[in-house]
């Protein structure tokens, strides 16, 4: 993909560029070449993989119908000192004849799934699925959904092995092509289903990347952003696939931006871009925490439902009345009290005699503990004014046994900031949504994440 160049302003450190930006460094990676292209990184067991139309044969090239280099499957590994090994072509024996696009590996199995030109003179392309050990590997079966008639490309395995995402130009799609699933049963592919409006455009999406959190990243030249095609995720809902949001800008770009990995953490990984005139892969690394779409912020009511353990009857003369320890009491064998504030209570429920108006004995007796919703707790007001500040924190936030290693707050306007306690200015009225995340101390991978809408008026 090659488009207008992008010019930015660059620090050259070596070999590679890097732009370092609100917690964002993005890195072009040494063994991308110029006038060779990559694309379509994954990560599996500490090696990357990616296809690239870099020379493979000495003395010799090998030519598609439009005579630009044949496109390999390739691999590489990153050393302890951050340095790479030599780019080396995967599976040769096996990979060797034809246009490979992109692979991907389905999970506790020895089969790789990868594109593959099915029809050199027509541009077709496939999925297919190879079974196999070292160096000897066999074609295991054609998926129900290739055609001779269009190209099926791009495979993403859930990392259940459940679930295929794809893209194809198929008809009946949205626009020149879409992203569609098929699920397995047993060792059988289902047929292919189109994910729908919400995520298919007019024009193209490429390049699906299904990751373990729930997200699907793929790649658009319309759906917005900077420009060209840019990188891209949704998620499901229950209302079906939520609307796609973009990457940091300083990973999209006015060039294109059109495939990537991103590792569990969600805060490292790799994508293919032309903005330096090839397809070049670039590494890119969070030093803000990302976190998922969270959870929408419960409020504390305090609220508990108290009835009779004993399962006795209050009935006639006889009647319940329950202390709740907070000085406030109530008559009835179940009854809703609502607490003022967290804490433990001394509660108890006794049987009284109506008629001589005496305590016969108590019924119930036991310590409620009353607390606060296991969550970030973010703490502004519902409703805000255009260009007030306003003071928000996660003071109130009861995290369980959850060590908390900061707060990170990510803004309607896009920007982020660190602490319990910030300051922000809402620019304009509306709907937003204010998001408040923190990371374990004790391991990066597990976080939480709360979101609240705040209503903004003039």
């Amino acid at each position: 993909m090659r488009q207008l160049l992008f010019i930015v302003s660059i620090i050259l450190l070596g070999s590679y560029q890097m732009m370092t930006a609100q917690g964002l460094s993005v890195e072009k990676l040494p063994f991308s070449k110029k006038h060779e292209n990559e694309r379509a990184p994954l990560v599996k067991d500490s090696l990357l993989f990616f296809s690239s139309d870099k020379n493979v044969r000495t003395f010799s090239k090998v030519f598609n119908s439009e005579g630009n280099n044949l496109y390999n499957l390739m691999m590489v590994n990153q050393r302890q000192d951050s340095s790479w090994t030599k780019v080396e072509q995967y599976l040769p024996s096996y990979f060797s004849k034809y246009d490979y696009k992109s692979i991907c590996f389905l999970p506790d199995s020895n089969e790789i799934v990868f594109t593959q030109l099915q029809n050199k003179d027509k541009g077709v392309y496939g999925i297919y699925i190879a079974k196999g050990k070292g160096d000897n590997y066999r074609r295991e079966r054609i998926l129900p959904f290739n055609s001779s008639r269009y190209s099926t490309a791009h495979p993403s395995i859930s990392p259940d092995g459940r679930f295929m995402f794809f893209i194809s130009d198929m008809g009946g799609g949205y626009g020149q092509t879409d992203i569609y699933v098929s699920e397995r049963t047993g060792t059988e592919w289902g047929p292919a289903q189109n994910l729908g409006s919400q995520v298919n455009t007019t024009g193209a999406e490429r390049f699906p990347f299904y990751h373990e959190s729930g997200k699907l990243y793929f790649a658009s030249d319309s759906l917005g952003g900077q420009g060209g095609f840019d990188i891209f995720y949704t998620y499901r809902t229950e209302d079906g696939w939520a609307k796609p949001v973009a990457l940091d800008e300083k990973i999209n770009t006015a060039a294109n931006e059109f495939s990537c990995y991103i590792d569990a953490s969600e805060q490292h990984g790799y994508f293919a871009s032309d903005r330096d005139g090839d397809d070049d892969l670039f590494e890119f690394t969070y030093l803000f925490p990302v976190f998922g779409p969270g959870t929408k912020q419960k409020e504390n009511t305090y609220t508990y439902r108290f009835y009779d353990r004993m399962n006795g009857k209050g009935d006639g003369p006889l009647k319940y009345v329950w202390y709740f320890g907070d000085g406030s009491k109530a008559e009835g064998d179940t009854v809703i009290h609502k607490y003022k504030a967290p804490g433990t209570y001394h509660v108890q429920s006794v049987l009284v005699d109506t008629i001589d108006n005496v305590e016969l004995f108590v019924l119930n007796d036991f310590h409620q503990d009353v607390k606060k919703k296991i969550q970030v707790y973010i703490n502004v007001p519902d409703e805000v004014k255009v260009g007030e500040l306003q003071t928000l924190d996660a003071l109130e936030s009861n995290l369980g046994d959850f060590e908390a290693n900061g707060f990170y707050w990510e803004l309607p306007d896009g920007t982020k900031q660190k602490g319990e306690t910030i300051q922000y200015i809402f620019r304009t009225k509306g709907k937003h949504i204010v998001k408040c995340g923190t990371i374990s101390k004790h391991d990066p991978h597990q976080k939480m994440c709360t979101y609240k809408e705040i209503n903004v008026i003039e």
